[in-house]
C-alpha cells in the first residue's frame, strides 16, 4: 500500500508539471498534447537553439502564442497558432505549448511574479494585447492605457482608431476603447494619471472607482469614489460645470457625442476624449502645442507646458 501510494503521487507530480508548466520570468503555459511528435511550416515564427525548455517558453512573446520543444536537439519552433490543422509534420520528440492566458492585465502579471516595468502581452476579454506594464507607482500592476512622452504620435484620429487602438507600447499609443472597456467593465478599476510639466515637476491624480461603457453607449466614462493627488481632480467638477466630462461619452473628429450645440469638441480640439461643452481635463491634444487648450485646468493651462502624459488602470 506504501509502495501504491508513493507511486500515485510520483504520477500525480509528473501530471502536473507536464500539463502546466511555470518559467523562471513569471509566465505559465499548458502542453498541446494532441500535436505531440509533429512539426509545422504555417504560421512559424522563429527556429533557434535553447538549452531548456524555460528558455524556449521565455523567448514566446509578442505575436507568440505557441512553441514547440525537442529536448534531445535542444531546438524550440515558435509560432503564431499550433493546432493540428496546421502542426501536421510527423517528427518525433517534438512537444507543444501554448502561453497560459491567466495574464488578463498587468496586475495579474505583477502578482505572478512579473515586478518590472515592460512591454508585456495580456489577455483582457480574451483580447491579445500587448501592453506596457508599470510595476513600480503605487503598489505596482498598473495596465498603460494612454502614453505620451515626445510628440511623435498623432491624436487627431477618428473613431475606428481610438476603438482598435493606435501606436505601439514601446512609444506612445492610445491602447483602444475596446480593450479599455474589457479591462474596467466590473467597475472594480482604479484610474491614475500622470503629467510631467517641462520644468521636470511630476504631478498626479489617481481616482478610486474607473471604467468605460461599451461601443453601443459609446464607451461613456465612469468615475466614482475617492481621488486623490497634486493635479486636482479636473474630471469631476461641480454639477453646474459646463466642463465635467464625468458621464461623457467618448467623441472623435468623425463621432460627435459631446453636449456642445455649435461645434464638435473633438475636431476643435484636435483629438478624442470623453468631452462635454468641452473640458477642463484632456490628455489628448496637440503635443507641445498652445493649441492643446487646458489640459488640467487651473492646474495646467496649456500643452506647451507638459512633456509626458500617462493614463494607468489597475484592479482594486
Amino acid at each position: 500500500m506504501k509502495d501504491f501510494n508513493v507511486g500515485l503521487t510520483l504520477y500525480l507530480i509528473v501530471a502536473y508539471y507536464t500539463s502546466t508548466l511555470t518559467y523562471a520570468c513569471g509566465g505559465s503555459y499548458l502542453a498541446i498534447p494532441e500535436i505531440e511528435n509533429k512539426i509545422g511550416t504555417k504560421h512559424l515564427l522563429n527556429t533557434f537553439h535553447a538549452e531548456s525548455l524555460s528558455v524556449c517558453a521565455a523567448e514566446c512573446s509578442n505575436d507568440c502564442s505557441c512553441f514547440g520543444y525537442h529536448r534531445d536537439m535542444k531546438q524550440c519552433r515558435s509560432h503564431v497558432i499550433c493546432d493540428k490543422d496546421h502542426i501536421v509534420n510527423v517528427e518525433m520528440g517534438w512537444r507543444y505549448y501554448r502561453l497560459s492566458q491567466n495574464g488578463k492585465d498587468c496586475l495579474a502579471l505583477y502578482q505572478s511574479g512579473q515586478t518590472c516595468s515592460g512591454v508585456y502581452t495580456i489577455y483582457p476579454g480574451g483580447i491579445q494585447t500587448n501592453v506596457l506594464c508599470n510595476m513600480e507607482i503605487s503598489g505596482g500592476g498598473w495596465t498603460v492605457v494612454q502614453n505620451r512622452f515626445d510628440g511623435c504620435l498623432d491624436f487627431d484620429r477618428g473613431w475606428l482608431d481610438y476603438k482598435n487602438g493606435f501606436g505601439s507600447p514601446n512609444g506612445e499609443y492610445w491602447m483602444g476603447n475596446e480593450v479599455i472597456y474589457e479591462l474596467t467593465k466590473d467597475l472594480t478599476s482604479s484610474l491614475y494619471i500622470t503629467i510631467t510639466l517641462t520644468n521636470g515637476t511630476c504631478l498626479f491624480q489617481q481616482y478610486e472607482t474607473f471604467s468605460i461603457g461599451n461601443e453601443p453607449g459609446n464607451y461613456r466614462l465612469y468615475i466614482a469614489g475617492q481621488s486623490s493627488g497634486t493635479l486636482g481632480d479636473s474630471i469631476r467638477k461641480a454639477l453646474a460645470s459646463k466642463s465635467m466630462i464625468n458621464g461623457m461619452m467618448f467623441s472623435t473628429k468623425d463621432r460627435d457625442n459631446d453636449s456642445h450645440h455649435r461645434i464638435n469638441c473633438a475636431d476643435a480640439h484636435f483629438g478624442g476624449w470623453w468631452y462635454n461643452i468641452c473640458h477642463d481635463a484632456y490628455l489628448n491634444g496637440p503635443y507641445g502645442s498652445s493649441l492643446w487648450k487646458e489640459p488640467w485646468y487651473p492646474t495646467i493651462a496649456d500643452g506647451t507646458l507638459i512633456k509626458e502624459t500617462a493614463m494607468m488602470v489597475k484592479r482594486g
